[in-house]
């Protein structure tokens, strides 16, 4: 699990993070990680299409045979070849499944672990206007894009390879048959030269909207209660609607493209059999084609025709194969945040922390916090009050290192915070906001978040000190208990206690807790004030307005309304 979490990361570096912005970029981008596999599966398409056309050659032998009255030994063997000729061609095909396979797998795996590794690292601020779990809906692109890879991998290769041969090999037959190879490439080429474009354009507008329809789904799931209670308004139902005409106008817009080129196809196919056997008819009558030639150049130009069919049928797929990956780059081409190189230390005592001339806003507009210069020593305990939206709730996330861009300097020991690697400062910052949530787990691992270092003695002591205890005992596999997502059957009581027990279990250096108390009886909440200001080694900061106990810390930071820190 662990190797190939790991080894996905390291290959997906060079893709993920590259500069490349249009999807045939990313293609190629990510067909160069499976390059090994890629030329295998060519060269399997090479041999089958010279075995695939090498068939007609055999057929007219064989006919030449017959019609010489001719059934010696050798035609056993030619009939033995053409038969052991197909087996090898579906042996190769075979081959070429496995291989694909093989690629759609690590397709999968290499998506999945790109998402698990890049949405934790997204910069909070630069992501601030997307709604993220809408945005990670482009990962069902991911089987759409391993399915139609196989389309550009396996039938797009053979087709083009066996139209190089098939032409090639008609050339031999009579240079009448040269002109045909030459009006088949132009009118492929301006095919895809004036119409590719279009049908990728509007295969994304297609997959735009539809991504659309399925949020307006999801955001009606997500706030089910109050669908209920305006459903005789039909507002939910104008919405949809309105969703799935921008879709279906797309999806016919992106049909008419496809239905153009295959009109296109259908018209050039005709005209060219009739006129192939037309010329064929006129050149075997002048006997400068044989009857087994006529007929081995007919299967040919169909051979040919039918991989020129099966080209611009898989165009479709082609398209599908583009709109996928870029797509699924919606996500890991999102900003994300930056990370020093400095370690934190583990040292036996709270974190200094020093704030100079801070300020910062969300929308580059209104300052939400204004020159604030702040020093809070080492083991410090901390109380920072003031109004609503005054700013107390962004200068703990401030003081997390979620967002990056302020004005002025803020130093941990001494150090600007941007110095510090990220997972090196988290580790040591215990951190309880009221937006935080519950994820779909064990009580086990929404506690420990996977640190191995927490041990059961630590997580029992505090159960007992938070109230968390009594859910814990009342539940019958304990702290192996599964949760739902967000907690959404556990009450605010028991998942604020669970979210407390997790800032308080790593024995971080740096706590900083929103309303801890919150939905606590007096009992419990005394019992949780006296617990943050005991604590040794710790520095402490919390945001409450609570008047005792801000009278018990070493400081009172007052915030107002403009976001200043009041003298």
């Amino acid at each position: 699990m662990h190797c190939i979490s790991a080894c996905s990361c390291n290959h997906l570096k060079s893709y993920t993070m590259s500069t490349v912005k249009n999807p045939v970029g990313r293609i190629l981008n990510l067909l160069k990680l499976e390059k090994n596999e890629i030329t295998a599966i060519y060269f399997y398409a090479i041999m089958n299409g010279l075995i695939q056309l090498s068939l007609p050659v055999g057929v007219q032998a064989i006919i030449s045979y017959v019609l010489g009255s001719s059934m010696r030994a050798s035609l056993v063997v030619l009939i033995s070849l053409v038969v052991l000729g197909v087996l090898i061609a579906g042996i190769m095909q075979i081959n070429q499944m496995r291989i694909i396979e093989k690629i759609q797998q690590k397709l999968f795996v290499r998506y999945s672990f790109a998402f698990v590794h890049h949405i934790p690292q997204l910069d909070l601020k630069k992501n601030d206007a997307v709604y993220l779990p809408e945005l990670v809906n482009r990962f069902f692109d991911v089987p759409l894009l391993q399915k139609s890879i196989s389309k550009i991998l396996l039938d797009i290769p053979t087709a083009v390879i066996q139209i190089l041969f098939g032409l090639l090999l008609l050339s031999f037959y009579h240079p009448v048959f040269i002109l045909f190879g030459i009006l088949l490439t132009t009118i492929l080429f301006l095919i895809l030269k004036y119409t590719g474009g279009k049908g990728l354009a509007t295969s994304l507008e297609k997959s735009r909207y539809k991504y659309k329809v399925a949020a307006w789904l999801e955001e009606m799931a997500r706030v089910i209660k109050s669908t209920k209670l305006a459903t005789a308004n039909d507002l939910h139902l104008q919405k949809a609607d309105q969703e799935i005409g921008n879709y279906l106008t797309a999806r016919n817009k992106h049909f008419n493209v496809l239905l153009f080129q295959f009109n296109v196809l259908v018209i050039f196919k005709t005209i060219v059999t009739a006129a192939m056997l037309i010329v064929g008819t006129l050149l075997m009558l002048n006997q400068q084609l044989t009857i087994g030639q006529f007929i081995a150049a007919e299967i040919v130009i169909l051979l040919v025709l039918n991989s020129v069919e099966k080209l611009i049928i898989n165009l479709g797929g082609v398209y599908d194969t583009l709109t996928a990956v870029e797509k699924a780059s919606e996500i890991t081409d999102r900003p994300v945040e930056k990370s020093g190189t400095i370690n934190l230390p583990d040292l036996k005592k709270g974190i200094k922390i020093e704030l100079k001339d801070v300020s910062f806003s969300y929308n580059d507009e209104r300052n939400v916090l204004q020159n604030i210069n702040l020093n809070i020593e080492a083991n410090e305990k901390i109380c920072i009050t003031g109004r609503e939206s005054s700013g107390k709730s962004t200068l703990l996330r401030l003081l997390t290192g979620s967002y990056s861009d302020y004005k002025g300097s803020i130093l941990f020991d001494d150090l600007p915070l941007g110095n510090y690697q990220l997972d090196s400062l988290r580790s040591k910052i215990g951190v309880l906001l009221n937006q935080q949530d519950i994820f779909q787990g064990t009580v086990w691992e929404n506690i420990t978040l996977g640190n191995e270092n927490i041990s059961t003695e630590r997580i029992k002591e505090l159960a007992a000190q938070t109230g968390l205890h009594d859910f814990i005992a009342s539940q019958k596999d304990g702290l192996q208990t599964l949760l739902d997502p967000t907690g959404k059957r556990l009450s605010r009581n028991v998942i604020h206690r669970i979210l407390l027990v997790r800032a308080l279990a790593l024995q971080p250096r740096l706590l900083l807790l929103e309303e801890p108390w919150m939905n606590l009886s007096p009992p419990q909440q005394n019992q949780i004030k006296k617990l943050l200001l005991n604590l040794n080694d710790t520095t402490v900061v919390v945001v409450s307005n609570d008047e005792s106990f801000a009278k018990e810390c070493d400081k009172i930071i007052v915030l107002n309304e403009n976001g200043n820190i009041q003298p």
